[in-house]
C-alpha cells in the first residue's frame, strides 16, 4: 500500500518553488542527494515523475503541477493546524457562510452580522 509522506510534500513544495535542487537541499539543510533520494521515494509512492531533468534544470511534470497544488493545500492545512492547536492567529481569512430567506432585508442580515461578530473580524458583502 502506498505511503504518503508529509516530509516528502514539504520537501517537494521547496523543490518546485526554487526548481533547483541543489537551492533546495541549502534551505532544508540537507545534501543535494538525500534530498534527491526524498523526491525518488515521492515519485515512487506517486507512481508518477514530478520533474522532468533538463539541462537548464528542473521542469515540473504534469504530474508535478497536480502534485504541487495538492502539497500546497495540504502544507496551508498543516500550517493552520499548528496555528490553531498553538492559539496562534491564524493568517488566512476565515469565512461564515449565511443563508436567509430572500424576503429578510439584506441590509438587515449585513446589519446584525456585523453587530454579531464585531470584535472578531471585517464583515464583507
Amino acid at each position: 500500500m502506498p505511503f504518503l509522506n508529509y516530509h516528502h510534500l514539504r520537501y517537494f513544495r521547496l523543490i518546485a518553488r526554487d526548481l533547483n535542487l541543489t537551492r533546495a537541499a541549502k534551505k532544508l539543510n540537507l545534501s543535494a542527494p538525500a534530498l534527491s533520494l526524498q523526491l525518488k521515494q515521492l515519485e515512487e509512492s506517486l507512481g508518477h515523475q514530478l520533474f522532468e531533468r533538463r539541462r537548464a534544470g528542473l521542469v515540473l511534470t504534469e504530474a508535478g503541477r497536480l502534485t504541487l497544488d495538492y502539497a500546497e493545500t495540504i502544507g496551508r492545512a498543516g500550517d493552520e493546524l499548528l496555528d490553531v492547536m498553538q492559539h496562534r492567529p491564524t493568517g488566512g481569512r476565515q469565512v461564515l457562510r449565511v443563508g436567509a430567506v430572500a424576503t429578510l432585508s439584506r441590509n438587515f442580515q449585513l446589519e446584525f452580522l456585523r453587530a454579531c461578530l464585531r470584535s472578531r473580524c471585517e464583515v464583507r458583502k
